[in-house]
C-alpha cells in the first residue's frame, strides 16, 4: 500500500480520535486505533483498485472499438 494511503488512513483515525474524550480514547487503546488505521487503509486500497479496474475495462473497450474502426476503414480502403 502506498505511503499516501497509509498517511491518509492515519489522519482519518487521528480525526476520529479527536472526536472522543480522553477517557474513551484511553479505553480503546492504541492497538485498536492501529487496527482501525489498517481497516481504513484497506478500504482506501480496495476503492482505488476498483477504480483502476474500471479504468482498465474502459481502456480495453476503447481499444476494441479503435481496432474495429481501423479494420472497417482498412476493409473499405481496400475496396476502392
Amino acid at each position: 500500500m502506498s505511503e499516501y494511503q497509509t498517511e491518509h488512513a492515519r489522519r482519518v483515525v487521528e480525526q476520529f480520535q479527536s472526536l472522543l474524550d480522553e477517557e474513551t480514547r484511553a479505553r480503546i487503546g492504541e492497538e485498536q486505533f492501529d487496527e482501525l488505521a489498517l481497516m481504513v487503509e484497506s478500504a482506501i486500497t480496495a476503492s482505488v483498485l476498483k477504480e483502476l479496474e474500471q479504468a482498465a475495462d474502459r481502456i480495453e473497450a476503447l481499444s476494441h472499438e479503435v481496432r474495429r474502426q481501423a479494420e472497417t476503414y482498412m476493409g473499405s480502403a481496400a475496396e476502392t
